[in-house]
């Protein structure tokens, strides 16, 4: 009925209330019916519809919304001109499923990964006002963000600078928040009624003729007094940013009234705290918001091997004859398959929030102390803990095992999220040995050879596959061959994705091609390399950027050792993958059986 009529923000501002209030629900309606249809971020944008329609009903055009996670920007898709592109969402040359300025002007910041916002906004407002500009910069923080560390370093810094953060409180992140902030913040929910009395009294007193306004001064100065006894002093404040809160974060009439007095006064930093429901609106995922906070599009289904699950399983069960092995995770149990381990050996589980970096440390603690702690994070976000993994765990070679889920292409979510540097950031650092187990039954035994491991490691891995190989002998340090032959050409793959890639080049090429299944990429396993010292041609084949990873280091092992070699590798080339399907994102990348048989023939 009105969202048809939305086009953008123009239309937007010319409904009353009552008006909205349908157009939230028939946002809700829409956005089901198209991301049960496309897959994504689900429970998290059912939750935030009031709060978005409220901050683009109050604020201008103009004015700089940064969404933190940027998974929670559906609904400003929708409202700002995209309505009709939502059905392409995260697919290849549709909408990303992330805030993205390369998309439309509309969204002020590119946020794939947490606790960004802040800082991001604050660097937003210093550019306003060097430049002398007006416009309003508004930091909506979410979805467990606020338990990252760079969130209050951004805090730290804020020094009197008029923005607003939002505070999307939904106790959430991916799985359940936890910690000291989620429990600070649980207490300010129950200080609600500090701020219904205070209205109370107000409204009283304003009413009363004659010394009405004067008894309402009265009552303005004992507010330090009384925000002393009911605890709303809060933690906020010692930043120097002025706290308003908690409210219903799905309250339409209630949140535009608060912003529009907000915009009114913003001349100082303000952190509005409102609650939020995650699912707001479907029943399955207010019930189970973790279940439906990412969910599969109908043309997309779970593949029928599990390593995230396998891990989980596998590292349980060697936890229940190992009381020194610990597992740690950043606010994923449920999505890194620690979930049965937490829920067996919960004095042993750590779930830290959004907070890689501090994961590493930590683990790296854990280590020092004797334990065995192995950390479970996908690709993307280890990036974040580059630094922890160098200085904290690899110098004083602690045995710290590195679980790291989503290596490689990870499809629809994108370029913020692509498993595609993992192998250039680890394998270049002294000490760290690095794993990637072609199917899951070699998974099992890269963890089993990790408890054991008293050294910095890393274990690689997809989400999930289809495929699974003959099982054979896990030897350390050593690469196996999935097909020896007498010939001269071989493929040196990485990973199950590139052994089943090069498999079906083998298939469609008319001579015989060795297959070798590099499972340690670091170290090399030179006692193949100079077995094959007679080739005529390598290829590599890695779902990695190709620079600093193991095509490099074979083409470096090559010329320290004087080999003339023909050696091609297929990786990503120096770029940023965007989101598609894995198939398709492998395919425009060269990891296609042409493009293997091309470079077979001396085409490519």
């Amino acid at each position: 009925m009105y969202l048809e009529s939305i086009k953008g923000l123009d239309d937007l501002k010319k409904l009353n209330i009552n008006q909205l209030k349908i157009l939230c629900q028939e946002i809700r309606q829409f956005l089901l019916d198209t991301v049960l249809e496309t897959g994504g971020h689900l429970a998290s944008n059912l939750g935030i519809v009031e709060l978005t329609v409220a901050l683009h009903y109050v604020f201008d055009e103009q004015d700089k919304i940064i969404w933190d996670v940027g998974h929670q920007s559906y609904i400003h898709k929708i409202l700002t001109g995209r309505k009709d592109e939502l059905k392409t969402l995260r697919k290849n040359g549709g909408l990303s499923g992330f805030s993205n300025p390369k998309e439309s002007n509309a969204d002020a910041f590119l946020t794939g990964h947490a606790s960004t916002s802040i800082s991001a906004g604050l660097g937003m407002c210093e550019a306003r006002d060097l430049q002398k500009k007006s416009y309003n910069v508004i930091s909506v923080i979410g979805d467990g963000a606020l338990t990252g560390g760079m969130a209050y370093e951004a805090l730290n810094n804020i020094d009197k600078k008029n923005m607003l953060v939002i505070l999307n409180d939904n106790d959430m992140s991916i799985s359940k928040n936890v910690g000291g902030v989620s429990l600070s913040l649980s207490r300010l929910r129950l200080k609600n009624g500090y701020n219904k009395f205070k209205y109370f009294l107000t409204r009283f007193f304003s009413a009363i003729p004659l010394i009405g306004k004067f008894i309402v001064k009265f009552c303005r100065a004992t507010k330090n007094f009384l925000k002393s006894l009911f605890g709303s002093n809060t933690f906020f404040s010692n930043f120097g940013v002025k706290y308003i809160g908690p409210f219903n974060g799905n309250d339409l009439k209630k949140l535009i009234k608060i912003l529009a007095s907000i915009k009114k006064e913003l001349s100082r930093p303000i952190l509005l705290h409102i609650v939020t429901q995650k699912g707001k609106g479907y029943k399955e995922a207010e019930q189970n918001p973790e279940k439906f906070h990412g969910i599969y599009g109908k043309d997309c289904q779970p593949k029928n091997y599990s390593y995230s699950k396998t891990f989980g399983k596998t590292l349980t069960e060697l936890a229940d004859n190992n009381d020194k092995i610990c597992a740690v995770c950043a606010a994923m149990s449920n999505g890194t398959g620690l979930d049965c381990f937490a829920e067996k050996h919960k004095d042993r589980f750590f779930d830290v929030g959004i907070a890689e970096e501090h994961a590493v440390t930590f683990a790296a603690g854990l280590a020092k102390s004797g334990m065995k702690p192995f950390v479970a994070i996908y690709s993307t976000f280890l990036q974040r803990a580059y630094d922890q993994i160098l200085h904290d765990v690899c110098i004083d070679n602690l045995p710290v095992v590195f679980c790291i889920d989503r290596a490689g292409f990870v499809g629809a979510d994108g370029e913020t999220h692509q498993g595609l540097f993992d192998l250039s950031f680890l394998t270049t650092i002294p000490n760290m040995t690095v794993i990637a187990p072609k199917d899951t039954n070699e998974l099992k035994k890269a963890l089993s050879f990790a408890a054991e491991y008293n050294a910095p490691l890393a274990i690689r891995y997809p989400k999930e596959t289809d495929d699974m190989y003959q099982d054979t002998e896990f030897v350390p340090f050593a690469w196996e061959y999935i097909a020896n032959c007498d010939s001269d050409i071989s493929i040196f793959a990485v990973g199950g994705n590139m052994i089943k890639l090069a498999q079906n080049a083998a298939l469609h090429y008319d001579k015989k091609i060795n297959i070798i299944n590099t499972r340690f990429v670091k170290p090399l396993d030179e006692n193949i390399l100079k077995a094959r010292s007679k080739d005529k041609k390598w290829i590599v084949l890695e779902e990695n950027q190709i620079y600093g990873g193991l095509g490099e280091k074979i083409s470096l092992f090559a010329s320290e050792n004087n080999l003339n070699i023909d050696i091609k590798i297929i990786a990503v080339k120096d770029k940023f993958v965007k989101h598609a399907s894995i198939e398709e994102q492998l395919y425009e990348n060269g990891f296609n059986v042409e493009n293997i048989i091309s470079i077979i023939e001396n085409k490519g």
